[in-house]
């Protein structure tokens, strides 16, 4: 299988790079996480670039030619920490759009003129679409939602959300769930930043009445879609935890060639030079296993979640790894503000727990495969 990027991806890929390395280091980063409308402002600005763009087919009027490019973009958005809810917004919930033929909303996206996040499941890892935080009952010619979810990620941003809410059936049953588009400003929100410097929010909705045209997809059908939407998303934070961890091995072998330690490098040490050739081991490994998830996408819905699963489930061994180690050969540096070392390690733990960690997938791998 060929993993070299054509020219179109090699120019997205180094468009993104340069953009990020002129307009956001580590200090404009916490400048960012401060300043929501600067932050507005650098999504605006992504927007016109075409970054949001590459994670929607040509056809409903993105850029992308292939689930690689957002993967791309995901990929930089790693190695530079950007917090700006593209995973969510672009990837996730845009894939919902898409299967919802919400042209209008699409565009409104593409343009960046819209931020979405997606309530669903009972927890923020989002790994369980079959359960749920809100319930739904009919009313006249509509639907009246009310629950509360502590923790939607993007939620603190997010024009509109995508509710999953039980319309029928008992908590765990696949069929009975549908998703309410809602507009954010009818919904009760806390805002607040996760430990990764993410933003989210505690979303509580109170009897909140919607039409029927609110409903994405079938009502019942909404697991499904969820689950769809989701994979994608696996194949984005993968995208994303490969850009920290690339970042990671060179940045850690640059600091133990100018670390000296009795008289000498820390990089002269044969035990050390076996850890980070472990690092580069771990990464490549990863690497592999992140193209040929994005590339499996299209893939039917038993063998894309077999492939997806066994991705992030290497993902996640790699990210603990790299790191860690990352860390450790850091020493006190490694845990600093003043050095991204750290801020990368803890995204990499957090892009772990995210859409259910190392364990949660090699069960759904194997009952993939059991069902195959």
């Amino acid at each position: 299988m060929d993993f070299t990027y054509n020219d179109s991806q090699q120019m997205l890929h180094d468009s993104v790079d340069r953009f990020l390395t002129d307009k956001h280091d580590l200090v404009a980063r916490q400048k960012l996480l401060g300043d929501p409308a600067a932050e507005a402002v650098l999504w605006r600005e992504m927007a016109e670039l075409g970054w949001i763009g590459a994670a929607f087919p040509e056809e409903v009027g993105g850029y992308s030619s292939s689930p690689v490019d957002a993967m791309i973009v995901m990929e930089r958005f790693g190695r530079h920490l950007v917090t700006a809810p593209y995973l969510m917004t672009a990837i996730v919930c845009g894939r919902l759009l898409i299967a919802g033929e919400r042209v209008a909303l699409i565009e409104q996206v593409i343009a960046g003129e819209a931020r979405l996040a997606l309530a669903a499941g009972s927890t923020h890892v989002l790994r369980s679409p079959e359960h749920h935080s809100f319930t739904a009952v009919p009313a006249g010619n509509g639907w009246t939602i009310s629950g509360r979810m502590p923790v939607v990620i993007g939620g603190d941003v997010a024009d509109q959300l995508i509710v999953a809410a039980r319309t029928a059936g008992a908590l765990g049953d696949r069929h009975g769930l549908a998703l309410f588009l809602v507009d954010a400003a009818d919904v009760a929100r806390r805002s607040f930043r996760m430990i990764d410097g993410h933003g989210a929010a505690e979303v509580v909705i109170e009897g909140l009445t919607l039409a029927a045209d609110a409903v994405i997809g079938e009502v019942g059908g909404g697991v499904a879609l969820v689950e769809l939407a989701l994979d994608h998303g696996i194949a984005g934070a993968c995208g994303e935890a490969l850009g920290s961890m690339g970042h990671l091995v060179p940045a850690t072998a640059e600091y133990t060639r100018t670390r000296e330690q009795y008289g000498a490098p820390l990089a002269k040490f044969q035990v050390l030079q076996h850890r980070m050739a472990d690092m580069y081991i771990q990464t490549e490994t990863a690497r592999s296993m992140t193209y040929v998830a994005s590339l499996s996408l299209d893939a039917e819905p038993k063998e894309r979640a077999r492939i997806l699963s066994a991705a992030k489930a290497q993902i996640g061994k790699s990210g603990k790894f790299v790191g860690y180690q990352a860390v450790q050969l850091h020493g006190g540096m490694g845990v600093s503000e003043e050095l991204d070392i750290g801020h990368h390690y803890i995204r990499l733990t957090t892009l772990n727990q995210l859409f259910g960690d190392t364990a949660f997938h090699l069960r759904r791998f194997a009952a993939a495969g059991a069902a195959a």
